[in-house]
């Protein structure tokens, strides 16, 4: 099938994957079904009552009495909680407003996914977001997430009316209150319309770490001065960025700490000298001031996954109102206990809480209606000033709602506490004997009853109705409430009472932890679909996969012109005829042989395989069964946090397994062979070492991604070192993309003398221009990449040094810079600016003007094609060995276009990726190196002939051939290049067909890319994606800018190791060609020696020896077809053959020239010359009647072979010999839809199995934690990476341009 045919059905499996991809992402991320309705006061619950009351005595529906009528949110983005509490915090006046017991500290404890978008939601709704928030999160365009239609305490503030001294009112109608906000413009999307003053920033541009907040501080006074808001909200960006740009171990993380620490500090005594006015005491409600965060950080700087220190965030409420001495003696038997805990977790310092119990809290202390999608429980703690009944009012209005919510989910769970008490019976009243005699009261009784349940509707609706119970309980016990004579005591309230809390405490926290983890309504029908087309892509694949023999395909599928004799090889043996003579017979059948039998060159059945051919069946096992492997792993969550073990173990092996097949079957007998044999092993042990190096540089994954790596010593003790290694990496792939452009030098052909080539001056000239162009460019664009990453660390260098880079830079190219009026008092002064942005994209150019430039010289420097008879003169004389040197040596000039290709992607890798990172491209090109002389040991591998059987008479046939070439002057007997003929079973060949080494080539380039994608730091968690780099070079978002450099940055070492395949398959497709172009002559070659099997058949069955007179003949025939037909003449038939025929006194040349043209040989014209020459033998007939039936055969056979030409002209693509040049590109383009098409089936099996593991385990415990995540990334790795990246960009594109370059 052709290789166009197998790309097109790539093509179409891709895209019915892609559409398969698409329905199962909306059926498996939908948006959670939410209320859209909001919460009004007018909606609030009756107090509990278990009696029948009338008249004034009807339970209240109010709220609870608010306690604060203004707040200020300060958001502090990524605020991990030991930033804030921790002892090498810097956040020294928070810390000292917690130790005067001042401030109420909490660890907030966030959900997956640990990014902003969802976080906000959750801390503003109360609800956990859909994992399609982390998405969302990423496209600052996106307008479908607003929470315009949600309810959400915002929302509920504006509805409210202000209790500010200076609100305006009107009869009927109060002023609302009034929010404004002013930093993550997030929130600017969030809620459109809901500020009534606002300035947003760019959240994405995580290399500004301080304009991005000094946009925000230089609105905080002002606002806090004016007296017309009710709610200030500031959410800072900086300290995010900075963790993105350096980790948390950054030197300016403790910096921007004291930096926000300031800002805190200077809010909370600017509400505390405002409001501590009588004044102001007297007329309005105080203001609630809370710093929180909204996510954590991991030990990188990243976040989005649900590690510890991810999750971990703060909650710092503060207060004019807790200046009281009351208060802050509340406040210290909080916080106490636990700031002495000694169990502690990791970033636990305070009481944990959900991000999501801020929405109750907030709106219970503002007097708002809670939200009605919240999922929320107060928080006691900012509740003890509160009398027992308002208290016990605050929890049933919390359950009331977390109880509306779980109606949502379950039609017939109640609510109403006068349907639940209607027929509420104490089950302590009936306990039994047992319970009685073990002292259990009728309290612990009723917990135990719902304990036992074990249906979690039932055990949620039991701890409901007990609490309502139990808080009617105490309203009856109450002296206010009271209606009988019974008087109970304190002791007996206070027992109630903290019946009544625990039991709406334990209904508050199981909902809670329910809801939080309960999952989305999955569309099965699109899940079951998606699967299908899934399914369906794979077949697709699996077919073309089963199809790609196309090498050996197309490689038979040519019929080269050959010498006469070869066609001996396809001749049946006949007896000859007593009225013709044996020569006679013998040329009628050579030339009537079925050419279709050209396009089997297999061995025979009996042959015996050599023993040093090498076996791939133990590489090819290993692939097959670490596929399994991988596959089975996607089923186990541990397996899916840790792939990158899994990848490191089985890369590891397959280096193992190649190197031992290195070693058994390189030859090891000669010196040479020896050196072969520990060179080839030695290859792929140096693999193993680079391997076991480079994955100690970064840790990733769950379990180990605090453990200490190279990165925390190159990001902390080393980090000169890190720059040196860095400087090393930048010159080091100067030198070599410098090294490589100059190896191109005007080329030609060998076949004349070199005066007849002479490379003409403008050429000459216009190559060393192209070069020195080249190298400025690359010698330009390296130096900003590394002045770019110098000022991101500026910190290490010092204010001074970077002065004087920036000076010397600006003198050597102006990129990046711009002079600009000094703001000094010196008249007329200047001062140089430098731009990051402007330098970024000087980068970018310098890259691509360094590809155009190469294009340009190597079309430049790209040698004439050389005529077919220069092509066989350029091997004519050529040793085996020399012709292998010959390809080593013009490696560079081989590979320049890849090369360069390759240097460029390093550059823009290098830009993209961490400093610390820089040097892994370094040891990356130290294993494509290793594996480029890997694959030339193994193709030069000679074979030995030792273990070689041909079926028959081999050594009669020996005999005969020596034997004839002694009589008839053998140095005339040669196959044109005066050699002794030879057979691809007798002779020491160089180039080898190594099967399978393709499949071998697809497999190292896998393992390389799946294993680079976390050897980078990368993992299957939303918290390893880094978008640091997302904004280089550009100035404003822009979704697809910002995308796509955000995907280059994450998958830089796949995307470093597709563009390194280009490398790797042009070197190989160099030997490849070689080999075929030998195989070829030698097979000609061994059809050859074969037909003079026939000879020895013929003389046989005519007198059984070889005497004199038929050793004659055989010499006259041989001399008349060579002289006839040579290898010139077939090759180059249109001056060759007019010669030929001249010089054998031929006059039908142009008859001979029309069949050569279809690819066949003028039998006749030949058949003319054998007769003439040989002599007259006794016993034959003078007038050539027996010419008469061979010649009405050979017209029918050259009809036919005609008409197969023809075909084969329309049909097939070029032969090695007649058109080398045709050959190489269309072997080219076979090899890269072999391997493209290998990857795509991988990909595409894991996909469609990670989507059946989905649908199985989509009730699993973390369906959203690891397996969606996993899901996410697949979706990259198949979608971006695999099919467009890999199939369309390189496959289609790259590759086509390298080989139209070569």
């Amino acid at each position: 099938m052709r290789p166009w045919v197998l790309y097109g059905i790539l093509l179409a499996s891709l895209a019915c994957q892609l559409v398969g991809l698409i329905m199962f992402a909306k059926g498996f991320f939908p948006y959670k079904a939410i209320s859209t309705t909001f919460a009004s006061l007018e909606d609030l619950p009756l107090e509990p009552s278990s009696l029948v009351v009338n008249g004034d005595d009807l339970p209240q529906t109010t709220t609870v009495k608010p306690r604060f009528g203004k707040i200020v949110l300060m958001l502090v983005d990524a605020l991990r909680s030991d930033f804030l509490y921790g002892n090498e915090s810097d956040f020294r006046l928070m810390q000292s407003l917690i130790d005067e017991h001042k401030a109420i500290p909490f660890t907030a404890l966030a959900s997956a996914p640990t990014v902003t978008l969802p976080r906000l939601k959750a801390l503003t709704t109360g609800t956990v977001p859909g994992f399609l928030d982390a998405i969302l999160n990423i496209a600052e365009s996106d307008q479908s997430s607003t929470l315009a239609n949600q309810d959400n305490w915002i929302a509920q503030l504006t509805r409210s009316a202000s209790f500010r001294k200076n609100a305006k009112s009107t009869p009927g109608q109060d002023e609302k209150r009034k929010i404004g906000f002013f930093g993550d413009d997030t929130w600017i999307k969030l809620f459109p319309g809901l500020f009534f003053r606002s300035e947003g920033t760019s959240s994405f541009f995580a290399m500004d770490t301080v304009e991005v907040d000094n946009n925000v501080t230089r609105h905080v006074e002002p606002e806090l001065e004016k007296d017309d808001w009710d709610g200030l909200i500031f959410h800072y960006l900086g300290l995010d960025h900075v963790g993105h740009s350096g980790g948390p171990k950054s030197g300016l993380m403790r910096p921007k700490q004291a930096e926000m620490d300031s800002v805190a500090h200077t809010i909370y005594t600017t509400l505390v000298k405002k409001e501590s006015s009588i004044e102001n005491q007297r007329d309005e409600l105080p203001t609630l001031f809370v710093l929180c965060g909204d996510h954590g950080m991991n030990e990188v700087g990243n976040h989005g996954g649900s590690s510890r220190s991810e999750i971990s965030t703060s909650f710092l409420f503060m207060s004019p109102f807790f200046e009281g001495t009351k208060a802050r003696q509340q406040i210290r038997n909080m916080v106490d206990p636990f700031r002495n805990a000694a169990d502690r977790e990791d970033y636990e310092y305070y009481r944990s809480v959900s991000q999501v119990d801020l929405v109750p809290t907030l709106s219970l202390l503002m007097g708002l209606p809670i939200p009605k999608n919240s999922v929320g429980q107060l928080i006691p703690e900012l509740f003890s000033d509160l009398t027992e009944l308002e208290r016990l009012r605050a929890f049933q209005i919390n359950a009331y709602q977390v109880a509306g919510v779980l109606k949502n989910m379950w039609s017939d769970f109640e609510v109403e506490s006068a349907v639940l008490l209607k027929d509420y019976k104490d089950p302590g009243v009936d306990a039994d004997s047992n319970i009685a005699d073990s002292n259990i009261d009728a309290d612990e009784a009723s917990n135990q009853r719902c304990k036992d349940l074990k249906s979690e509707k039932q055990r949620l609706g039991c701890w409901y109705t007990l609490a309502l119970a139990e808080h009617a309980s105490f309203l009856e016990m109450h002296p206010s409430r009271s209606t009988g004579s019974i008087v109970y005591g304190d002791q007996e309230r206070a027992q109630k009472l903290q019946a009544a809390e625990m039991a709406y405490s334990k209904f508050l926290s199981d909902a809670t932890s329910m809801l939080s983890t309960a999952l989305s309504k999955y569309d099965m029908s699109l899940l079951t679909n998606g699967s299908l087309f899934m399914a369906f892509a794979v077949a697709g694949m699996v077919f073309a996969a089963l199809q790609t023999k196309l090498v050996d395909d197309f490689r038979l599928s040519c019929r080269e012109p050959r010498h006469v004799a070869p066609a001996f090889l396809s001749a049946p043996y006949r007896q000859p005829s007593k009225k013709r003579s044996s020569m006679t017979t013998l040329i009628s059948a050579a030339f009537s042989t079925n050419l279709t039998a050209d396009r089997t060159e297999t061995r025979s059945k009996t042959t015996k395989r050599d023993k040093n051919e090498i076996n791939w069946m133990m590489a090819r096992a290993l692939s097959a069964v670490t596929l399994v492997l991988y596959l089975i792993t996607l089923f186990a969550s541990s397996f899916v946090e840790e792939e990158h073990q899994f990848w490191y173990f089985f890369n590891m092996t397959w280096w193992a397994v190649l190197g031992l097949i290195s070693a058994r079957y390189l030859p090891s007998g000669a010196s040479s062979g020896q050196l072969a044999s520990f060179a080839g092993a030695g290859y792929c042990f140096l693999q193993m070492a680079v391997l076991r190096l480079l994955r100690s540089w970064n840790q990733t994954g769950q379990k180990y991604a605090d453990q200490i790596d190279l990165r925390h010593y190159l990001n902390s003790t080393w980090v000169a070192f890190s720059w040196v290694t860095f400087a090393l990496t930048i010159i080091g792939l100067g030198v070599s993309v410098i090294f490589v452009v100059f190896s191109q030098r005007p080329a030609h052909s060998s076949t004349q003398s070199s005066s007849q080539h002479a490379t003409p001056a403008w050429k000459s000239a216009l190559i060393s221009v192209l070069q020195s162009l080249i190298t400025v460019i690359t010698t330009l664009t390296l130096l900003w990449i590394t002045v770019y990453k110098m000022e991101l660390e500026a910190v290490h260098f010092g204010s001074e040094l970077m002065a004087k880079v920036h000076g010397v830079m600006s003198t050597i190219s102006s990129t990046g810079y711009s002079i600009v009026p000094s703001s000094g008092e010196a008249l007329g002064a200047q001062e140089l600016v430098y731009s990051g942005y402007a330098m970024a994209r000087g980068c970018y150019a310098g890259m691509g003007a360094i590809l155009l430039l190469t294009l340009i010289l190597r079309l430049v420097a790209l040698p004439t094609r050389p005529s077919s008879s220069e092509e066989s003169q350029m091997t004519t004389g050529q040793t085996d060995k020399s012709l292998a040197s010959k390809i080593i040596e013009d490696r560079d000039r081989t590979l320049f276009v890849p090369w360069i290709t390759l240097g460029v992607v390093t550059m823009l890798m290098i830009l993209l990726s961490r400093r610390h990172n820089a040097m892994i491209y370094a040891f990356f090109g130290i294993q494509l190196y290793a594996y480029l002389s890997w694959t030339s040991v193994v193709r030069q591998r000679p074979c030995s002939s030792d273990n070689q059987e041909i079926k028959g008479d081999a050594p009669e046939l020996d005999y005969m051939v020596e034997e004839v070439s002694d009589d008839a002057s053998g140095g005339e007997f040669t196959n044109g290049r005066q050699q002794p003929l030879r057979t691809r079973g007798q002779v020491a060949r160089l180039f080898r067909t190594v099967p399978g080494l393709s499949s071998i080539h697809s497999c190292s380039i896998l393992l390389w890319t799946l294993s680079s994608f976390f050897l980078l730091g990368n993992s299957n968690s939303i918290a390893s994606i880094d978008i640091s780099n997302a904004y280089v070079g550009i100035q404003a978002y822009d979704i697809f800018l910002t995308g796509v450099l955000t995907f280059v940055s994450n998958w830089a070492g796949p995307l470093w190791w597709t563009t390194a395949a280009l490398v790797l398959m042009r070197w190989d497709l160099e030997w490849e060609f070689a080999w075929a172009k030998e195989d070829r002559e030698l097979a000609l070659q061994e059809k050859e020696m074969r037909g003079w099997k026939t000879v020895q058949g013929w003389r046989r069955s005519e007198k059984g020896t070889l005497n004199k007179r038929t050793m004659r003949r055989i010499w006259k025939y041989k001399k008349a077809t060579g002289a006839a037909v040579n290898k010139d003449a077939v090759v180059e038939p249109i001056k060759e053959v007019e010669t030929a025929a001249a010089a054998h006194g031929t006059d039908r040349p142009e008859k001979a020239q029309a069949s050569l043209d279809s690819g066949v040989v003028d039998v006749q014209h030949i058949v003319d010359q054998v007769q003439d020459m040989l002599p007259q033998q006794e016993g034959e007939e003078e007038d050539g009647s027996f010419f008469i039936e061979e010649e009405q055969s050979l017209e029918r056979d050259q009809d036919g072979a005609s008409a197969e030409a023809r075909e084969r002209e329309a049909t097939q693509g070029p032969c090695v010999l007649q058109e080398p040049v045709l050959f190489k590109q269309r072997l080219a383009h076979t090899r890269m839809v072999e391997h493209v098409i290998v990857t795509s089936v991988f990909f595409g099996i894991t996909l469609y199995a990670l989507s059946i593991a989905a649908i199985i385990l989509r009730h699993h415990l973390f369906i959203w934690t690891v397996f969606s995540p996993k899901v996410l990334y697949q979706f990259a790795w198949t979608a971006l990476f695999q099919a467009l990246v890999q199939v369309v960009v390189v496959g289609g594109g790259i590759w086509s341009v390298i080989v139209l370059s070569s």
